[in-house]
């Protein structure tokens, strides 16, 4: 049988429940019947039912389930959460066969569910390559298999290659990508746990650093402090979500991690425990390249006008990018 059409619904369903599974990945599931699917399923929000859960419970007749083939993007889990384990579950209804998008990395089950289910009998299998499926779950990945927070970069550069042009704070930044890029961006933001910036860029722009133009929660605004651009608490105050700050003194009232924020190594691990898994880092450009030089730009999007400036900041210097398309009438370019 071909499994692949089975396979790529999985992802389909897996879509569907971006942006609210955080920090569980998304897993789409479909029985298969006679080379018909006779259930989906998919897991909706962390700590509801998983994929294989809601597919096996819409199985109308649970005797057709003794004769069919289990899809699933990621390995079913093998352990105790908030939901009990996927495996026991597909074992105690006989279901002989199933098939796996890629295993899955977090040490409570790495392996262990395809274990559980070949002792009982049930032949597993796997897709020919795993690459677009860890794909879907890139952030979970980076969180499992590097014990930090997956970084999403972003900016908007013009033609000259400038992120913005040379101003005081008074002066408003230029704008440079067009409307399409903004809901992008917005979108971007609605499927992040935090958004980064630094003091100068709060200093500069007053952010309101919301998903304003796009449905979905506001992300936690992360700032950066340093020692040449002091905070401004008003504008501290008055975001949206409360903010984590990173800084060597932390402004009274707010909370978040105490040390130099230039050394990444010192306050980077520590997001994952403060519930932050994905962070879209939107600094200037400096902020921007020390991640790139501190090789955690685990994905990029930049978008590119066709306008031109004579002198600004230079946007920063990325590996190259391999998705290029048209966003209007910017240049959209990502990892």
């Amino acid at each position: 049988m071909d499994h692949s059409k089975f396979l790529t619904r999985c992802l389909q369903l897996a879509n569907y429940g971006r942006g609210t599974t955080s920090p569980n990945p998304m897993v789409g599931a479909v029985v298969v019947h006679r080379g018909i699917i006779i259930s989906e399923g998919y897991h909706r929000k962390a700590g509801e039912p998983h994929a294989e859960v809601m597919a096996i419970r819409s199985v109308e007749d649970k005797s057709l389930l003794k004769e069919s083939t289990l899809y699933c993007s990621l390995e079913p889990c093998a352990h105790y959460g908030k939901t009990p384990p996927c495996c026991e579950l597909i074992s105690s209804h006989g279901i002989p066969h199933v098939v796996i998008g890629t295993g899955d990395p977090h040490s409570k089950v790495d392996g262990k569910g395809v274990s559980h289910l070949r002792d009982h009998g049930i032949k597993v299998e796997f897709a020919p390559s795993p690459n677009k499926f860890q794909r879907l779950n890139e952030v979970f990945w980076t969180n499992m298999t590097k014990n930090r927070p997956h970084f999403t970069l972003k900016w908007a550069e013009n033609a000259s290659g400038y992120i913005d042009a040379k101003r005081s704070a008074e002066e408003k930044a230029i704008s440079i990508s067009g409307p399409l890029a903004a809901l992008r961006t917005h979108q971007l933001r609605a499927s992040v746990d935090g958004i980064l910036i630094s003091s100068k860029t709060a200093h500069f722009d007053w952010p309101s650093l919301t998903t304003r133009k796009w449905f979905g929660q506001n992300p936690t605004p992360i700032v950066l402090v340093s020692q040449a651009f002091a905070l401004n608490v008003d504008w501290l105050s008055n975001l949206e979500v409360k903010p984590i700050v990173i800084g060597q003194k932390l402004p009274e009232g707010f909370s978040g991690i105490e040390c130099d924020p230039k050394d990444l190594s010192q306050w980077v691990p520590q997001l994952l425990g403060l519930g932050v898994n994905h962070v879209l880092v939107e600094g200037g450009a400096k902020t921007l390249q020390s991640f790139i030089d501190a090789d955690l730009a685990d994905s990029i999007h930049r978008y590119i006008s066709k306008d031109r400036i004579e002198d600004g900041i230079s946007a920063p210097i990325a590996p190259i990018l391999t998705t290029i398309s048209e966003l209007g009438n910017d240049r959209y370019e990502r990892s």
